[in-house]
């Protein structure tokens, strides 16, 4: 998440005062398993790990996600709301957000002490919470924190793997790990760089549908859009669609820095056929000018994360096999939008390609990185080897921790 910090601050406090007061006293599980029906609509968990510099946002996208889900109720849709917040001034809590009188209040359901909401033993307790006190097939996932992508922990200063707590870190690999095969009909991602192909492959057979940005998300993120759009949440047609609608189009509707957005819509199921192509048609060792391809990364010598179709599109000779690219593209990502540009005069960069995928090209610079891309389930079902010929600037043997000087946040 990026922005600029103090109009960020000046937007939350309210939040954090409305938070403090409809937080409900603490309710008994045995209350809970009693009145909850197995099979009612969707459940949806908010996993919100503030337990770093986003805590006022922690606090602010609960409030706003308890408003949203006014709107739910109101609208008279089946489904149920919960949000686990980890703020860094209190311990992490697990929230049910109900109706009383029609009003939408939030009870506490479980307070799990000073936990790490970044370990995958917490993430997987969590999950597991509430499929035991809420039985159900049917769950959604909402996730926001620090993210950057597939890459390993510690590997950039900010934004961080895939959530952060304290300088503690989780791992792609981990985060699939935690979660039970066929668990989420859906992933929201409130977090960056997560459109990565190493992302929705490794999480293919844990979710059926992701929502993620293929740059950064500006803040503050979809705290303006959750009034509004926590409702498409829970409906039965092109829930994701919908959301990624709402949300493209509050940014499109801003003006200078915060009009930035790479929004896509990911079908996971269906990317092994994109996995089958790449592996029998790309050439792993062709080399490729890394400072021709479409990047969404504003980091000030090196790129890191590229886009998919700008980069797999030049390792392939006919034209027909680029058009095969495209359409098994287009099976997966079934909705995608863009800004034109990208945080302009924040070392931004235009946006002139925009396939809704991104990738990371492995790049001899980049030893290290290299290794831990080869562990990946789409490195190792392509064969895309650390031995890639792409070429860029610098002569860096390793990836130093550190994002750059442009970083907002």
């Amino acid at each position: 998440m990026t922005g600029r910090r103090k109009h960020t601050i000046l937007k939350i406090l309210p939040y954090i005062a409305l938070f403090a007061l409809f937080v409900a006293a603490p309710a008994s599980c045995s209350k809970v398993e009693e009145n909850t029906p197995a099979g009612s609509g969707r459940v949806v968990l908010a996993y919100l790990g503030g337990d770093n510099n986003l805590s006022g946002e922690a606090y602010a996208k609960a409030e706003a996600l308890r408003q949203g889900y006014t709107s739910h109720v109101q609208d008279n849709l089946q489904g149920r709301l919960l949000i686990y917040i980890d703020p860094a001034d209190g311990p992490p809590r697990l929230l049910e957000v109900y109706t009383d009188g029609g009003q939408s209040k939030t009870m506490e359901i479980r307070e799990y002490g000073e936990d790490n909401s970044a370990d995958s033993a917490t993430f997987a307790s969590v999950i597991a919470d509430v499929r035991r006190l809420y039985p159900n097939n049917r769950y959604g996932l909402l996730v926001f924190s620090h993210a950057s992508g597939w890459l390993p922990e510690k590997t950039l200063t900010n934004p961080k793997s895939v959530l952060a707590d304290q300088g503690r870190e989780m791992e792609l690999t981990d985060l699939a790990a935690a979660i039970p095969d066929g668990m989420f009909e859906y992933i929201v991602f409130e977090a960056c760089f997560m459109s990565g192909i190493e992302v929705a492959y490794q999480l293919g057979d844990k979710t059926d549908c992701i929502l993620a940005s293929s740059a950064e998300i500006v803040s503050p993120g979809f705290t303006e859009i959750y009034p509004a759009a926590t409702v498409c949440l829970f409906e039965e047609d092109r829930p994701m669609e919908k959301f990624a609608e709402k949300a493209f189009g509050w940014f499109n509707s801003q003006s200078g820095y915060q009009r930035s957005a790479t929004f896509s819509v990911i079908r996971t199921f269906v990317l092994k056929d994109l996995a089958s192509f790449v592996r029998k048609n790309c050439d792993p060792d062709s080399e490729a000018s890394l400072t021709e391809i479409q990047h969404f990364d504003r980091y000030s010598s090196y790129r890191l994360f590229f886009d998919f179709e700008d980069y797999y599109s030049r390792l392939l000779p006919t034209e027909a096999q680029r058009n095969e690219l495209t359409r098994l593209i287009n099976g997966c990502v079934v909705w995608k939008a863009s800004t034109e540009t990208f945080m302009i005069g924040f070392n931004g960069f235009a946006i002139g390609r925009h396939s809704g995928l991104t990738v990371y090209i492995p790049q001899e610079r980049f030893p290290v990185l290299n290794d831990a891309y080869a562990k990946l389930d789409w490195a190792n079902d392509t064969g895309r080897e650390p031995q890639n010929h792409a070429q860029g600037s610098g002569n860096a043997a390793y990836l130093y921790s550190g994002t750059g000087e442009t970083d907002k946040k």
